[in-house]
């Protein structure tokens, strides 16, 4: 009979627990796959406030914490969406999702999407611009300095017509919605602004960080509108959300899914 080796058994049980941490399957943990790959940094500067994961926040529910922030009575939220789950509410049916990819993209071909609501409180109207003002744009940075810009409907639908496999009434049906849930279509003027009382919300697609960055700036430029009959210029307004980027959960997410 062979003889039990109990420091084998020990050692292969150790194995075992290991490998079922590293998965996620131990009781109480959570897949990296399950996780996001952008939160929310852990030390946040002044007046800019942690939400928390709200799901009545928006009218698309938020899947991730909220971050928050008040300047000259006009605040904006920001809340960070992973593309699983992205894929999850608008990749099924007869549409692809507005943020389609594929696996085999190029990492700067595919984007980073967020969630922002503007809420103007201010006596005078707020201009919110897809790509910025002209001193300040919309962007990414991360601790690299590198930059990545925003993508707007026509960048979207450019990005569609380039995969041999989103073609059709999928494509269509596709950029049908991302008219309804951009936040740049929910502002009909742009140059009339969002009014005193009012605000807009929608998704903000970026193109996709590089792997390797791991502190993140958002920033979102607005513009105070002066007084009607007065002299006074635009007041810019600025406001920088950091987050952190974690690659090894990046390349732990699921592949793209159709339901």
């Amino acid at each position: 009979m062979k003889k039990f080796n109990l420091s084998s058994w020990i050692s292969s049980a150790g194995l075992l627990v290991l490998v079922l941490l590293v998965a996620g399957c131990a009781v109480g943990g959570t897949s990296l796959k399950n996780l996001p790959p952008v939160e929310p940094a852990a030390t946040l500067p002044e007046g800019i406030v942690l939400e928390g994961v709200n799901p009545d926040a928006f009218k698309v529910k938020a899947t991730g914490p909220i971050l928050s922030q008040t300047k000259d009575n006009i605040t904006v939220q920001i809340v960070y969406w992973r593309r699983a789950d992205l894929d999850r509410k608008y990749n099924r049916g007869n549409a692809y999702s507005p943020f389609y990819e594929t696996e085999g993209q190029n990492q700067g071909d595919k984007t980073d999407v967020f969630y922002l609501k503007i809420t103007n409180n201010a006596e005078t109207p707020v201009v919110y611009r897809i790509r910025g003002t002209r001193q300040v744009p919309c962007e990414m940075v991360d601790q690299g300095e590198n930059r990545y810009g925003t993508l707007d409907y026509d960048g979207l639908k450019e990005r569609l017509s380039y995969m041999s496999r989103a073609s059709g009434i999928y494509v269509k049906n596709g950029l049908r919605k991302a008219r309804e849930i951009l936040i740049e279509t929910q502002i009909p003027n742009t140059e009339k602004g969002i009014q005193p009382g009012e605000s807009v919300e929608g998704f903000l697609p970026f193109y996709q960080m590089k792997h390797n960055a791991e502190e993140l700036t958002v920033i979102i430029p607005l513009e105070l509108k002066p007084p009607e009959g007065t002299a006074t210029r635009y007041k810019r307004i600025v406001y920088e959300f950091p987050f952190i980027h974690h690659k090894g959960i990046r390349l732990a997410q699921p592949a793209p899914h159709r339901y």
